[in-house]
């Protein structure tokens, strides 16, 4: 496939994500005081070269997730996007592999993407973690990215960057991403279709599919900074308003993540939809169809 056309998808599907409404995320009606809608929007362009290049390059993946979020720090002044670039860039090394794109050789291709990473791509991660200086909480196992043995950790052990995110699959989405062979993001990219033909309207599309998502899978962002009983509770109410779906139960699940006691995040679960619009919009491009009509 075309390296601009796997780019682009990149920079639309981090665009679309963040304007449509999920609640308890930022989208373009709502800021937080420390991350604000235009960050996303800066980020998830800004990143593109880094996408291409990644495109044509199947090894060194590390280095291109590093690369990525030093553009994206240097156009957004917050975390804005490290989850969806850790996404996104071995979907493009790999899509930009294959001879002829099709969703079931992207499945089988990806896992050999992943589990090729060496510990030159762990410790380019390791870095890329340092510079985007996520609010995070240290590694129930496993090298912590926030301390200064952790890359030495990395070389003694002989972690590759598949072996790193292993050991966090049971308790980071990403991670279990990496090791499943992107499992929810093909969901959510099958989601995406389902909803697309039923509404033909992708921020419609999009907030269903969060929202089913997160029903599905607790989201491990809100189970660190909280609890796994408060991301499952959370996952619970999601699927209330799923099945209640309608403004005024969306704008209430909503105004209960967001309000100063609560403050629940599921912002993996909003990386993890990112990345299925990417496989969504690859695989419409591919068929020729218009993207979004």
């Amino acid at each position: 496939m075309n390296s601009f056309d796997i780019m682009k998808a990149s920079q639309i599907a981090c665009c679309l994500e963040v304007s449509s409404f999920k609640p308890g995320n930022v989208h373009r009606n709502k800021d937080y005081d420390d991350i604000k809608y235009h960050h996303f929007l800066n980020s998830g362009v800004a990143f593109g070269d880094i996408i291409y290049k990644a495109s044509k390059d199947p090894q060194n993946i590390g280095q291109y997730i590093k690369l990525a979020v030093i553009e994206s720090k240097k156009w957004s002044p917050s975390n804005a996007n490290l989850g969806i670039i850790m996404l996104h860039t071995p979907i493009a090394t790999t899509v930009g592999q294959m001879e002829e794109f099709n969703i079931n050789t992207l499945k089988r291709e990806i896992k050999n993407t992943v589990k090729n990473t060496t510990t030159d791509d762990a410790i380019a991660v390791y870095e890329a973690i340092e510079i985007a200086m996520p609010n995070i909480n240290p590694p129930k196992e496993g090298p912590d990215a926030q301390k200064n043995d952790a890359k030495q950790e990395l070389r003694e052990k002989n972690l590759t960057l598949y072996d790193v995110f292993k050991i966090s699959a049971d308790w980071d989405n990403i991670s279990y991403e990496w090791t499943e062979g992107f499992n929810i993001s093909f969901e959510g990219y099958n989601l995406l279709n389902k909803y697309y033909e039923q509404y033909n309207n992708i921020n419609l599309a999009t907030t269903k599919t969060f929202l089913n998502i997160l029903s599905n899978y607790p989201d491990t962002l809100i189970a660190r900074k909280k609890d796994e009983n408060t991301s499952k509770m959370v996952s619970d109410k999601a699927k209330e308003v799923l099945n209640n779906f309608n403004e005024e139960s969306l704008l209430k699940f909503d105004k209960f993540l967001s309000n100063e006691g609560n403050k629940l995040n599921p912002g993996t679960t909003a990386d993890l939809i990112a990345s299925s619009l990417m496989i969504f919009l690859l695989d419409r491009i591919n068929n020729k169809n218009t993207v979004l009509w």
